[in-house]
């Protein structure tokens, strides 16, 4: 359980990522710290201070959405809780959630940790 838990989360933030690294193709935004099209370029010119509170906004999301339990002994306490299932459905999609989809989420995940 743990490691699919690991996988899921993994496979939607870099699902996520690739979208950040298309997208800027396409969209640009104004300001000192969005002309840099290098991504390498770009994470030097943010301030500590933003990375800092961009790292606590993470953590803390991580903390609430896992209820505290942040370890493999103890966040599948609970034999129900179902790997990548973390309560968040803004588009009420849990009762469409078939196999067919959670394999698609999954392929497309590892597609995009590659």
């Amino acid at each position: 359980k743990w490691l699919r838990e690991a996988e899921l989360k993994h496979g939607r933030v870099c699902m996520l990522a690739v979208v950040g690294l298309i997208a800027p193709e396409f969209f640009r935004l104004g300001g000192p710290y969005y002309d840099a099209i290098n991504p390498v370029e770009a994470v030097s010119k943010v301030p500590a201070v933003a990375w800092a509170q961009i790292l606590g906004t993470i953590g803390g999301i991580e903390y609430f959405s896992n209820s505290g339990k942040m370890t493999m002994a103890d966040m599948f306490t609970d034999s129900a809780r179902v790997p990548g299932n973390t309560g968040f459905d803004p588009l009420k999609m849990k009762g469409a959630a078939s196999a067919d989809l959670q394999l698609k989420e999954l392929k497309n995940g590892r597609l995009a940790m590659l």
